[in-house]
Formats: C-alpha cells, sequence, structure tokens
C-alpha cells in the first residue's frame, strides 16, 4: 500500500468507522500522549484489527507491524511442574483466590481475553470486542471451533451463564471485587450464538480487562458445569485437561486432542504442590521439576546463579499490602498515626534488601509505576521526625501497642518484622502473628459484624496481605479501596475517592485517566488506609530445555505452546 493509498485508507476509517473513543486514541498518540508500545497497547483493548493498527501507524510516519515466525508445534514429553504455595482445599474458578489454586487452574483453563509481558492484550476465546460510542457497551466476537474438554462446542450461552454466575451479587465469586459497580447478570446479553455484549453500569474505559487471566475466576465453562467438579470432570476448554487432582501432593493434566489452537506440543502436565519455597527451589536445583511457578527473590538466590536455569521476569503491579483499620476505635482510626506508621519504612533498603533489582519503590497506592495512567507525585520517605511530630499531635506521643497480622509467604514474614522495627522509633509495640495461608485466608469471607465475615486478612486491625499482578489499577480500586469493596481490608470509605474511581474507570483516554489517578493517589497519601512500600516483578524459573514458554505481568501458567528440547 502506497503513501497516498494508506492516507486515504486512513481517513476513509476515521471517518466512516471510527467512532469517539477509536478517534480520541488516533488523536492522543498523534500529538504524543503516549509512545508506539501504549498506542498498540490501548488499540488492542479497544478492538482495532492488526489491519487498521497498521494503517494508522504508517499514517503517522512510524515503522509498520512486525509479526514473529510462527512457532513449531513439533515436541512431545511432559513437563514438570513445581506450585507454592499449595492450592487451599479443592479447585473451584468461580471462588478460588488463593494464589496455588489460581496458577493450577490456569493450566487447563481460558478466558476471554489474555494478556502478555507489556500489559497486551491479546484474543483467546475471544477473537475481536469494540466498545460503543462511550465504553458503556463491549461486545465481543466468540472464536468458533471451540471445544470444551466434555465435547460441547462452545457458544454465547456458556459466556453468559459463566459471567452470570461471576456477577450474581447473591453468590461467593470472588469476581465481585472484580465486577461490583462494573456488571451485574442482566446486563450481560447474548447477541447470537457467537456475540455476547456487556451493557455495564456505567462506562468503563478498560473493561475488556475485565475478561483476561487477571480476572483469575473469569474461566468459560459450559453452562450445564456442576459447581464442584472441576477436578473430576474435564470440562474447561484449554490445551490440557485435569485427569487426576489431590490438594495435598498435585494433579496430573493430559493433552487435549480437542483444542481450538490445534496440538500443543507437550503430552501433558505433571504438576506437584509445594508448601513452601524451599524444598520447590531445591526440586527445580535437583531436575526433579523443569518449571517452577512463582519464586521470591529473596528465598532464591541460589536460582539466580545456577547457570542451567533461566529466570522469566515480568515487570508487574505485584505488591504487598499493609491494611490499617480505619473503622477501629484505637489510633489506627486517626489518619496521622497511618501516615506515621508510613514514615518510619525504608522503602528503597526494603527493595534492595528483598529484591534486589527487581522492584520499584511503591508509595501508599495501587497505581504501580507498570500503568500508563500512573502520575509520578511526591514519593513517601523514611523520615522518623515528622513521625514524631504526628504521632504527638495525634495525642499518641508515647506511642502504644498493636498487633500486624501476616501471611506466612514470601518475604510477607520479613516484610512484617521490618515494620516491627521500623515503628518502634516512634514509640510502638507491634507484635506480630504470622499464620499459615490456609488460616489467614481461611473463614468466611461475608456476614456479621459488618459484612466481611471473619477471615483473619479483612478483619484484624493491621495485616500484610500479598496481591498478584492485575492488567489495570481497577481491581484494586474496585475492591480495596472503594467504599464496602469486597477486599477492603482497612474499611476506607470517602465519597471524594469514589467519586474519583467512578471517573477514572469511565475514562476513555489517557489525559483523563491520568488527571483522575492523580486525584486518587494524593488523596491515598493524606489518609493513608494502606500502605503499599513496594512493586514487585513476577519471576519464574525454568530448566534450559523448556521452550516457547512466556511469564506475564499476572505470574499464570501458560503452556499451551510450551516445548521440551
Amino acid at each position: 500500500m502506497d503513501t497516498d493509498e494508506t492516507r486515504r485508507t486512513f481517513e476513509s476509517y476515521r471517518r466512516s468507522e471510527a467512532g469517539p473513543v477509536e478517534n480520541a486514541l488516533i488523536d492522543e498518540f498523534s500529538d504524543g500522549v503516549m509512545d508506539r508500545g501504549e498506542f498498540l497497547r490501548r488499540a488492542a483493548m479497544f478492538g482495532f484489527s492488526a489491519t487498521t493498527i497498521g494503517v494508522v501507524l504508517r499514517s503517522l510516519g512510524h515503522a509498520p507491524l512486525r509479526f514473529g515466525a510462527s512457532r513449531s508445534s513439533s515436541g512431545g514429553g511432559r513437563i514438570l511442574v513445581g506450585i507454592t504455595p499449595a492450592p487451599i482445599g479443592t479447585l473451584e474458578p468461580s471462588v478460588t483466590s488463593d494464589a496455588g489454586g489460581v496458577w493450577a487452574e490456569g493450566i487447563v483453563g481460558e478466558f476471554l481475553t489474555r494478556t502478555q509481558v507489556g500489559l497486551q492484550l491479546l484474543p483467546d476465546l475471544a477473537t475481536s470486542w469494540k466498545p460503543n460510542k462511550d465504553g458503556s457497551v463491549w461486545t465481543f466476537a466468540l472464536r468458533k471451533g471451540v471445544k470444551f474438554q466434555t465435547g460441547q462446542t462452545m457458544t454465547a450461552d456458556d459466556v453468559v451463564v459463566t459471567y452470570q454466575t461471576l456477577t450474581n451479587p447473591k453468590g461467593d465469586s470472588g469476581a465481585l471485587s472484580s465486577f461490583d459497580g462494573v456488571l451485574v447478570p442482566d446486563g450481560i446479553e447474548k447477541v447470537d450464538d457467537y456475540t455476547v455484549a456487556f451493557h455495564l453500569e456505567s462506562p468503563n474505559g478498560s473493561f475488556p480487562y475485565l475478561t483476561c487471566e487477571a480476572t483469575q475466576e473469569a474461566i468459560i465453562l459450559p453452562a450445564n458445569y456442576k459447581t464442584g467438579t472441576f477436578t473430576t470432570t474435564a470440562q474447561a476448554t484449554g490445551a490440557f485437561m485435569i485427569t487426576s487432582y489431590n490438594a495435598d501432593v498435585g494433579m496430573t493434566c493430559e493433552r487435549f486432542d480437542g483444542w481450538w489452537g490445534g496440538t500443543a506440543p507437550l503430552d501433558g502436565v505433571d504438576v506437584t504442590f509445594y508448601a513452601d519455597q524451599a524444598p520447590a527451589n531445591s526440586a527445580l536445583l535437583a531436575g526433579d521439576i523443569d518449571l517452577l511457578g512463582e519464586i521470591s527473590y529473596s528465598g532464591s538466590t541460589a536460582l539466580f546463579h545456577n547457570t542451567g536455569l533461566n529466570i522469566i521476569s515480568a515487570r508487574s503491579a505485584a505488591h504487598r499490602e499493609v491494611g490499617l483499620r480505619v473503622d477501629l476505635s484505637n489510633p489506627l482510626h486517626d489518619y496521622r498515626v497511618r501516615e506515621a506508621i508510613a514514615l518510619t519504612l525504608d522503602r528503597t533498603a526494603m527493595v534492595k534488601a528483598f529484591f534486589g533489582t527487581t522492584a520499584e519503590v511503591g508509595n501508599d497506592s495501587p497505581f504501580a509505576p507498570v500503568y500508563p495512567s500512573t502520575v509520578k507525585v511526591a514519593q513517601r520517605h523514611k523520615d522518623i521526625s515528622k513521625a514524631k511530630a504526628l504521632m504527638k499531635a495525634a495525642g499518641h506521643e508515647d506511642g502504644f501497642s498493636i498487633t500486624l497480622t501476616a501471611v506466612n509467604e514470601y518475604e510477607i514474614p520479613e516484610l512484617a518484622q521490618v515494620i516491627q522495627s521500623s515503628v518502634r522509633d516512634i514509640g510502638i509495640k507491634m507484635d506480630l502473628k504470622v499464620e499459615a495461608s490456609t488460616v489467614y485466608y481461611g473463614g468466611s469471607y461475608t456476614g456479621p459484624p459488618d459484612g466481611y465475615g471473619s477471615t483473619p486478612w479483612l478483619n484484624a486491625p493491621m495485616t500484610a496481605t500479598g496481591y498478584g499482578g492485575r492488567a489495570t489499577p481497577n481491581v484494586y480500586i474496585t475492591s480495596a479501596f472503594v467504599t464496602k469493596g469486597a477486599w477492603n481490608a482497612s474499611r476506607y470509605s470517602n465519597k471524594d475517592f469514589d467519586s474519583y474511581a467512578k471517573s477514572y474507570f469511565a475514562a476513555v483516554t489517557l489525559t483523563d485517566q491520568r488527571k483522575y489517578a492523580k486525584l486518587m493517589e494524593l488523596l491515598l497519601l493524606h489518609d493513608t488506609p494502606v500502605i503499599i512500600p513496594y512493586f514487585f516483578d513476577t519471576l519464574q524459573a525454568a530448566s534450559k530445555k523448556v521452550k516457547g514458554y512466556e511469564g506475564n505481568s499476572d505470574g499464570r501458567i501458560y503452556l499451551s505452546r510450551t516445548s521440551l528440547t
């Protein structure tokens, strides 16, 4: 296509096909608001075809798209995978919230979309999607010819029922943390057998990211799926299907020959569950497993120095969140006390000790540096003098006693110890209660006394919790910061914040997203309902005989195109 023809095609597209959303994106790219990489990411999110993206790039003087060579499906063999921590009990996609369970399910289950490194959104069980003029309705075209492992053909009915389960306000799906205030069951429409329209409660400029693996519960299942049968009946759509499962030991998966993507290179997947990092690392070093699903930098130094392994890294928004209950009649009720605690932390030292060069300092909001919408505001640093002044102003010059409850995963116990030591400088005597993940995340998530049930991580006065990576900050905001959010461990409630969040979700331009992101970041710095000291890369480790494995920012284990040499 020559220059004149490209220009005519571009102008015709803008005039006849592109709506306000598409034209706003092109204008921002042309004006330099975003770089090429961010344009490609957002263009994919808004459903631009590869042809349209190419025309826009050429018309604005950029190099055309380049496509890599197709991968060979040759190979064979069985890959040995380690997952730590072990799943908590049986697997049930709509309610699984623990990391081990989520990674195990992702080996066999698929989503409407998925992401790769760089937060690029890719088609999976949907082939394309497109918003209406304000982003309040998103229409998805489904992939044809997809078979469930039961032999059934996937249609819009299956997608509708899956999403109605996820969004049922009376249900117990963990996906309510993603869809609360965004989507309700009545908003999910079957347009035809291979088209589904999502009518949102309000405009949402990032909705397609809620359909990828970042919404870990959104694995597409048959409309006649029976709760509790995920590990006993193979019925997902992925390249591998579960043939045996033991929550204390592991699971076996065989290649699904009816997979829509063709023949997967591997014959099967054998998964071993490990209670903690040390035995999993030892197994990888000994050659007992080929791939370790997630590792921590601080607990895996031997892996980083082994020449027979590859470390797979992806920049991420994964983080630790220290929740400070703002609603209890204890000193944490005062924002000055919460800020004082935050000011005792040496974040740079923590990053260096726990992660080396594989993490970035956090600023007590979920807006990670990896997000294009994040705005740089004044970074919080260690300042004991200011912290003491805040404690005095709050009437706690002599300090007080409190307990920090933390989950015993990765470096989180060490983080708790650092906080315990740091707050001594301002007179706070902190006891630590470090609990196994089965206890910390156990108990009910709903019910008395205030709708958050009995689970420790949502109810203790002060908690330290791990949050996996997400492709956008929306889920963090909705679940952990918006009033009555499903994961609002701090019980934070601020009408201004809720309003800014709603405007942020509705924004379709990067300029508007940054406007409201800045307002939320500044408000959280003042109120300090949580401490987020750092964001870290997702890290996985594999034998060098593992080929074609792609990590992602969510830490999911995607093996459909992986092979062994």
